[in-house]
């Protein structure tokens, strides 16, 4: 075992966290509860959910950038209070500056530092190294790949030589085997001696990834977000996605995933109370695809959620999306880990295209954020809105979402149902003629 592994200091460490944000007409929604977990040095510690169980906000909280409505944070034995500068962060968006070359959007990482010039042009030299972006010092962001991107994300992280290294799903843009070339390099430096970074706190949605990387993964749950499991993975380094061991974590991580993101009891699309609309949330797929699954069910009739991410080469997490995308339009059900088509199912892949609009036309009307929308619209003079006030009003609904992929989702199933629209040029969100009230 990998002598990194051999010095469990506590690090970070978090007492009943919880959080939550307050709505219009004095409401709230939970966002997380209860969070109770230890980062060790020297581990890399992954957090592992579906879209919207709070990962990304209890990574803000854990980095000090956000504030807990409850509990208790700190580093070392002390609180925490504000940003911890002991700690940095690489995001998912590459976050980089398009104005700046290489070497300068590295260097904003050392903006507050101590160093001398010459200190500090030694060590963006050594991260530059580090990372593998030789020559690319003078280039600007537009000149470079994804990965070559997200390199100079890690290469800043690195810079502030901190003790842990915070990293929020940073391959979920990027193309697989770019993916598979990052994964493998972030785990060697975690296991170079001569780099500062003692341990990884990973955000991530994917189980094949967590495998391959962690050595504790944190399994959340959803609404509100709480820690379901904690997993340890003591598989040797370097990792084999095709051993026995590493398939048999990975299909208990399946299952614990499955458990949480499908449970039996599918939520309810109409007559539901009015906290579970408020916090009904929107699966970021395309309404496109999730049909096209519908097309799979309608010829097997019941599929396995593994087989079925078998069958169409995606990764589990983003299969069960497009699951519970049609379980929320009333097109599936999900008995443990069965994909099955309703009887609504089988008379929406069955209809024509404008019979399909039409019922989903109605289906989306019952939804709280497409209901939301549409009153919206409704009320406006000309029947128009903003998207900024739409994105503001979704922020207050989801605030454990992203608006603007939520928006964009919305927009494209309500186009297709011809329920609203959206103009890209006026930024503004409107009925069509047939919506449109009298």
């Amino acid at each position: 075992m990998d002598s990194k592994l051999n010095a469990p200091a506590l690090l970070l460490e978090t007492k009943k966290i919880a959080q939550g944000f307050s709505l219009s007409g004095g409401k709230s929604i939970e966002i997380l509860r209860d969070i109770n977990i230890q980062v060790y040095e020297n581990e890399i510690l992954f957090i592992l959910g579906p879209s919207g169980c709070g990962k990304s906000t209890l990574l803000r909280i854990l980095t000090g950038l956000l504030k807990p409505t409850a509990g208790a944070l700190a580093y070392r034995g002390q609180p925490i209070t504000g940003p911890n500068p002991n700690m940095a962060m690489v995001f998912q968006s590459f976050a980089l500056f398009p104005w700046l070359t290489v070497e300068k959007n590295i260097a904003l990482g050392l903006t507050n530092s101590p160093l001398s010039a010459g200190e500090r042009e030694k060590r963006i030299r050594h991260v530059i190294d580090t990372v593998g972006l030789e020559h690319f010092e003078k280039a600007y962001p537009k000149e470079l790949s994804g990965g070559m991107k997200q390199r100079v994300g890690l290469a800043r992280a690195l810079a502030m030589e901190p003790e842990i290294l915070c990293m929020d799903e940073p391959f979920s843009a990027l193309d697989v085997l770019t993916t598979e070339t990052l994964r493998k390099e972030v785990v060697d430096i975690w296991r170079d001696h001569a780099t500062p970074v003692k341990t990884i706190l990973m955000v991530s949605h994917s189980i094949t990834e967590a495998v391959f990387m962690a050595t504790r993964i944190v399994v959340l749950g959803t609404q509100p977000g709480f820690v379901r499991t904690i997993l340890d993975n003591s598989l040797p380094f370097p990792r084999q996605e095709n051993s026995p061991e590493f398939r048999q974590l990975s299909q208990q991580l399946h299952d614990l995933v499955t458990q949480t993101l499908m449970p039996d009891e599918p939520p309810a699309v109409s007559g539901a109370k009015p906290k579970q609309a408020a916090i009904q949330s929107i699966p970021v797929v395309s309404l496109i695809a999730t049909i096209g699954l519908l097309e799979i069910l309608e010829r097997e009739k019941e599929v396995e959620v593994f087989d079925l991410a078998r069958q169409i080469g995606k990764d589990l997490t983003h299969v069960i999306l497009f699951v519970n995308a049609a379980e929320l339009l009333g097109w599936v059900t999900t008995p443990g880990p069965l994909v099955q088509i309703t009887e609504e199912g089988r008379q929406f892949i069955a209809s024509d295209v404008n019979t399909r609009k039409k019922l989903l036309n109605g289906k989306l009307r019952q939804i709280r954020a497409f209901a939301l929308v549409l009153q919206m619209l409704g009320q406006a003079q000309a029947h128009e809105v903003a998207e900024e006030v739409v994105l503001s009003q979704l922020a207050l609904l989801f605030p454990q979402e992203a608006p603007n992929q939520m928006l964009r989702t919305i927009v494209g199933w309500a186009r297709y149902a011809e329920l609203f629209n959206f103009d890209s040029n006026r930024r503004i969100l409107f009925l069509p003629r047939s919506e449109a009230p009298d």
